[in-house]
This record gives structure tokens, sequence and C-alpha cells, in this order.
């Protein structure tokens, strides 16, 4: 299920309407500098988190809000002559979560001031409790790779300052450091994690959604320590059905996220915004992750075009004394936009080239989009042999149905709900004729997948070895192609 969210008049989004699923995982919204990234994670984290809208928000129009829909239930944040109150209709919209926001408007520094600190400083020890070991061991774990590391932990108890939360205290080399003084790394990472035990010691029940969105935690951790902590959060959102979320425009996040799960804020001339879902990291990232030392890229548009690429150049030997990525990008426009700012900036080198393989449905507005853009004809571009994914399976499965391959997915993939029941709730559910594109289709046989933790790879390998055993002869020409660009 997702939680709707329409935004009007906070910040620098006039106008957004957007998405965003509940189901345990982690997801990505990230775009450009100033593009609304943690605006966005900031409204959506007030559908359970009453904060000071103006504090966060600033002044705002006075018909602003906030307004969300979860199945039957609605609430709503609204701007009346600015003061901001909140409505709702409905059942209960019961999402927990917690939001890590930025160094201003985050958990860590929200009520800071010099003699709040030197009060801090100056606790007496008998006054502090140990802290659990859950905020310990995956303190170290995480920052240090050492479990063991903060040895000695404590927090000071709301009960005994006049302050909204614990702080914390660690003991190194026998200096006791207060949770002002440590690293800004360290603060982020106990904030997390305190906030985290509390939301997994509440869960009550796991089948209650519950959302937490971190804004930007790069800032303050190590390439490493990052990696940590986003194994350690997909750990936490397995085992107590968690959907987390962060803001962020690191490569090491973003890229280690399904696309199916990134979210990217285009934010466009006239000052509107578009959300791109699914997005890949290259189109994300603006960059070409991991190419240095590749002799060739190959854009595409997704992971079933990298598969028949990859398997192309393995079957036909074409991969000897060659390094070559193969780097998905979303649709055909991301895949020309970015093959032409790696041409046009050199961000290859001198050594490596560039070419693109799109799907083979789009010919003729990949030409007029070139066109139109300026982009030039010197970027080596084929088609695949076969059209999208989506178009693919809807062909297949259900406009002219392919009893072999409908037989193969079946009984290899959809053990639990059949393609039948899936392909009968498309048709109840949608009017199919409109569904050219498949993305209706695709949508429910992609909530299937997710459903029974089965990898849409999986599913992309099968149709790969189909499409070669029928030795499709679009595929010669393919081949023929790669040849040509494995020589020059």
């Amino acid at each position: 299920m997702n939680l709707k969210i329409c935004i009007k008049k906070i910040k620098c989004i006039d106008n957004l309407i957007l998405e965003l699923p509940v189901d345990k995982g982690l997801y990505a919204i990230t775009g450009q500098n100033g593009s609304g990234k943690s605006t966005i994670a900031a409204c959506a984290s007030s559908v359970f988190f009453n904060f000071p809208m103006k504090e966060y928000f600033g002044k705002t129009d006075v018909d602003a809000s906030i307004q969300f829909e979860f199945g039957p239930s609605k609430r709503a944040w609204t701007n009346e002559n600015n003061t901001w109150k909140t409505y709702s209709d409905g059942p209960k919209m019961n999402i927990k979560g917690f939001f890590e926001g930025s160094l201003i408007f985050g958990n860590r520094f929200r009520d800071m001031t010099y003699d709040k600190i030197n009060v801090l400083d100056s606790i007496d020890q008998s006054k502090l409790i140990v802290a659990d070991d859950f905020i310990r061991n995956n303190l170290g774990q995480i920052l240090q790779g050492d479990a063991n590391y903060y040895e000695k932990l404590w927090f000071i108890s709301p009960d005994h300052v006049k302050f909204k939360r614990n702080f914390f205290y660690y003991e190194k080399n026998g200096r006791r450091i207060s949770q002002f003084h440590m690293s800004t790394g360290e603060n982020l990472l106990i904030s997390i994690l305190n906030s985290l035990n509390i939301r997994n010691n509440d869960r009550a029940s796991l089948s209650k959604p519950c959302m937490m969105f971190l804004d930007e935690v790069e800032l303050a951790l190590h390439p490493s320590s990052l990696k940590r902590l986003v194994h350690f959060l997909e750990d936490m959102s397995n085992k107590y059905n968690y959907a987390i979320y962060f803001s962020t425009h690191s490569i090491e996040l973003v890229s280690g996220i399904s696309p199916s799960n990134i979210f990217f804020i285009e934010r466009h001339a006239d000052n509107t915004i578009e959300i791109v879902n699914p997005c890949y990291p290259a189109y994300a990232t603006r960059i070409l992750y991991d190419h240095s030392g590749y002799d060739k890229v190959i854009l595409v548009e997704d992971d079933l075009a990298k598969a028949i690429v990859q398997r192309l150049l393995r079957h036909e030997k074409l991969l000897n004394n060659k390094l070559v990525h193969i780097l998905p990008c979303g649709g055909y426009t991301n895949v020309i936009d970015l093959a032409n700012d790696v041409i046009t900036h050199n961000l290859l080198g001198k050594i490596a080239s560039i070419s693109i393989v799109l799907d083979g449905d789009i010919k003729e507005r990949a030409e007029q989009y070139r066109i139109k853009n300026n982009i030039g004809n010197n970027i080596p571009l084929n088609y695949l042999p076969i059209e999208s994914l989506e178009k693919y399976l809807r062909s297949k499965l259900f406009m002219n149905v392919d009893h072999s391959l409908f037989r193969r997915l079946n009984d290899y993939i959809f053990l639990n709900k059949s393609l039948s029941e899936l392909i009968e709730t498309y048709m109840k559910k949608y009017d199919t004729n409109k569904d050219k594109d498949g993305k209706k289709l695709f949508r429910i046989i992609d909530a299937e997948l997710r459903e029974r933790r089965v990898e849409r790879s999986e599913m992309i390998n099968i149709i790969v070895d189909y499409l070669f055993e029928k030795k499709d002869a679009s595929l010669t020409k393919l081949t023929g192609f790669l040849k040509e660009q494995m020589e020059s």
C-alpha cells in the first residue's frame, strides 16, 4: 500500500503529488541540490510527527497545506491565517515512524544552548543510566567495525534535566564525553539508533506501517560507515517491517537501492517538479559510477536490456581482453541525455568509448528526441529485438499469450499466486485497453514478486533464456552492432 501525499506551497515546492510505499525496504529520495528532497522528507514525516510547522517550514503562504491519504484514512495540515491546524477524516491513520532531519532541524541540536551544554557536561555520574546494548554495540560496529569500541555508554533521562529527549555520554581513555562534544557522525548515529530502539520496543504489531526518514546522513559518515549503516538498516527493515527513506544524493546509498525504490526529484525550468520512479542510479547521480578502467560503456534502459546485451557479449565471445560496463539508466530520454553529457564533458576520458542500446519500440521517438534537443548522431546507437519489459510481458502474457513462456514463468516464478490470478486481478482493476505501455500489469506482477521476496532478475533470466532459445532474427542485427563496437 502507498501513502499519498499532496504538498502545496511549502518552501521550494509549489504543488506536488506523490505516492510513497509503506512496504518494508530501503528507499531513496534523490535529486539535485535545492530540488526539494529534504522538504519532501519533512513533509512526509508530518503524517506521524507533530512538530512545530513554523519552525520547520518557516514563513509559508496562508493557503499552504500538506494532505495525506492512506486507504480510507485522510489527514491534513493547513495554514489558516498563519496558524497551522491539523484535520483528520475516516479511520485513524495508524502509521508510526521517526524523522532524523537536517543539522538545524534534526533531533541532534534542536534544544541546544551554551548554558544547557554546561549543565549536561557537569551532570553527576550517579545520575547516568547504562545505555542499551542495542545502541552501544551498533554504534561501535557501524562507525568503527568494532561492536565493543564504545565499551562505556550512558544516557541522562529527561527526568533529570529540562530536555525532551535522552542525551548520551561515552568514556574513552578515562575521559567522559557528552553528546554535544561528540563528532557529527557519532551524534547523528546515536540519534538514529536511539529512535530506532524506541520504535523496535514499540512494535507490538509488526503489521502496522512504520516509516523512517533520514535526511542526508552521508554528510556525517565515512563511506565505509555508511555502507555498514545501510546493511544494518536493511536487516532492521526486514526484521521489524520498516520502510526506510533516505533523502540523499550519495552514490554509496543510491547505488545500493533497487531502481523501483528510487524517487528522483526532477525540477524543470518552469519550476514544476516531476517524480522519476523507478529511477536507475546512473540517472539519479548523473555520473557513471564505477566506470574508471573500463574500455567500453554501454548505456541501456533497464535490467532486461542489460541481461540481453550481457548474454550476447558472452555468447559471441566479444569480451576478449576488454572490460565492458553495461549501465541501466531508465527511459530512452535518460539514456540519450546521459550519453550526451558523457560525450560533452568527456566523463570517460580518452580511453573508454560509449554506445547506446535502446528498447525496440522507440526508434522513431528516439530520433525525434535527438533532433529536437540538438543531440548529435555521433554516439553509436542500436535497438533491442523486443519492446520494453512491461510491453513485452503485456504482449506475451495477455494480448497474444505465448503459452510456453506463460507456463515457464508460472512454474518457476509465480508459485504462490499464479499468473492467471494476477491477470484476473489486472482485468478487474484496470481498463486494459488504456494500458498500452503495460505499466499497470507490471505493477501487479512486481507487487507479487516483492510480496514473495523474489528478485526481478530471476524472472528476467527466464525471459532472456527464452529469447535466445527462439533465436530471434533481430538478435543477429544487435550482435553485429556489438561486434562492431567491440572492434572499434
